[in-house]
């Protein structure tokens, strides 16, 4: 049986989790490369959330609350974001501080993804939708990946 999208979303929460806590500590190496690769992961996977996720579960009386303040908070981690990009690096401590308050916003966010919409999207959706809702969500995240120069 195909994965569903709860196990795919589960499985980039904590990698990108991961990313996020070893960018908020002062003294990373190789920080402009590992922060390219954070936003490669984390940009995609906002997009597959608001282009495949979020419109399904608005539908949902029950979960439609969570999915509009997941698009709020979605907005919002890519306004810090875009404050990062022009951020200087040599400043440390600026960078560090708005990479936390990305690192504490991600990590709501997906608290109450898993805590509140994941579970009520397994008593509502059966296996089959979320299957299906995964692929789309692959999908998704595909074309808005960079493509690889040939």
């Amino acid at each position: 049986m195909a994965q569903s999208i709860i196990d795919t979303l589960k499985e980039e929460h904590k990698m990108v989790l991961s990313e996020l806590a070893e960018l908020s500590e002062k003294g990373t190496s190789n920080r402009e490369q590992k922060y390219s690769t954070m936003k490669e992961s984390l940009l995609p996977h906002l997009v597959g959330e608001e282009k495949v996720l979020y419109p399904r579960t608005r539908e949902e009386p029950e979960m439609r609350d969570i999915s509009l303040e997941g698009i709020e908070e979605h907005g919002a981690v890519k306004t810090l974001l875009s404050q990062l990009d022009s951020a200087s690096a040599a400043e440390e401590d600026v960078w560090v501080a708005k990479m936390r308050v990305i690192q504490e916003n991600v990590a709501h966010h997906i608290r109450e993804e898993e805590d509140q919409l994941f579970p009520a999207m397994q008593k509502k959706m059966s296996s089959d939708e979320l299957s299906t809702l995964n692929t789309r969500y692959e999908d998704a995240k595909k074309a808005v990946l960079p493509v690889a120069p040939r």
